[in-house]
């Protein structure tokens, strides 16, 4: 078949996907019945759009995921690398390019549809759109701002201050503090720092602020001593896998709609509820 017959198909099937998998009953049984703690994830990746007008730009897939989880071992700060923290027992995404307002009224459908009322974490890197609608959408909830995105800030400030050879030493001592004591501990350790140049303090100054906007986000030693997750790999994997892995693929441009159509598919199939989206006929 062609290209063209592909993407009429792909289309048309994703509609009825998107409508029986919004009426299932079954999702929501799995959701409920499943184990651990309601946690919720989202991020953002660009993918390539060519408007109706013919031009090419990026425009950002906006993902979502609520999971659940149980709580693993109590653990100090320098053993969270190692430790074996259970994987969710139940995973449900959604994906799409939509605005903020759009994105808002996805959650909140999705929340209904998986019967879920409060969440007990949300997870997410530093952008300021995930915790409006983690508040928007979940009012006050345990905030958590991933710990390799907090690192890797960490990271390339002193790539800069040190040199890249140099620097190894200084991010893993200031990771464990941050592990450790959290914001208090940050600004300590960053006053400590002397005989800056201009840029290097302005650096120094950007980082803080970094973590200063994530005050209430940095609570790390609470949760490892409580077996719950700091890190989210698991939307990571979710921009990768139900995004990455086939919207953006070398070459490819899509029109908006179908781009769309084609998340629904892929968030089905990377939810595992590929078996709810098919209307398959009883046996007789």
């Amino acid at each position: 078949m062609s290209h063209t017959t592909l993407g009429k198909i792909a289309g048309h099937t994703a509609e009825e996907i998107t409508e029986r998998l919004a009426t299932h009953p079954d999702i929501r049984h799995d959701f409920q019945k499943a184990k651990g703690e309601t946690e919720f994830y989202a991020d953002g990746t660009f993918i390539h759009i060519r408007t109706l007008a013919g031009l090419a730009k990026w425009m950002e897939v906006k993902v979502g995921a609520f999971a659940k989880r149980e709580r693993g071992e109590s653990v100090f700060p320098s053993e969270w690398a190692t430790r074996d923290l259970p994987q969710p027992t139940v995973v449900s995404s959604f994906a799409s390019i939509v605005d903020k307002e759009e994105f808002l009224k996805l959650c909140q459908s999705e929340r209904r549809r998986l019967g879920v009322g409060g969440v007990s974490s949300a997870l997410g890197d530093g952008a300021k759109w995930i915790w409006n609608v983690v508040r928007e959408v979940f009012g006050k909830t345990d905030e958590c701002l991933d710990i390799y995105h907090g690192a890797e800030h960490i990271s390339d400030c002193g790539k800069i201050l040190f040199g890249e050879s140099s620097s190894k030493d200084w991010f893993e001592r200031m990771r464990l503090v941050l592990l450790s004591e959290g914001l208090a501990a940050m600004e300590r350790e960053l006053k400590l720092l002397s005989g800056l140049k201009k840029g290097q303090r302005l650096l120094v100054d950007s980082l803080w602020e970094y973590f200063r906007g994530n005050a209430g986000r940095l609570n790390y030693c609470e949760r490892l001593a409580s077996g719950r997750a700091i890190g989210s790999g698991l939307i990571e994997g979710a921009c990768k896998n139900l995004v990455g892995r086939r919207l953006k693929q070398t070459g490819a441009c899509w029109r908006l709609p179908q781009a769309n159509r084609i998340a629904v598919i892929s968030a089905a199939l990377y939810s595992k509820q590929w078996k709810y989206a098919w209307k398959i006929p009883k046996k007789i």
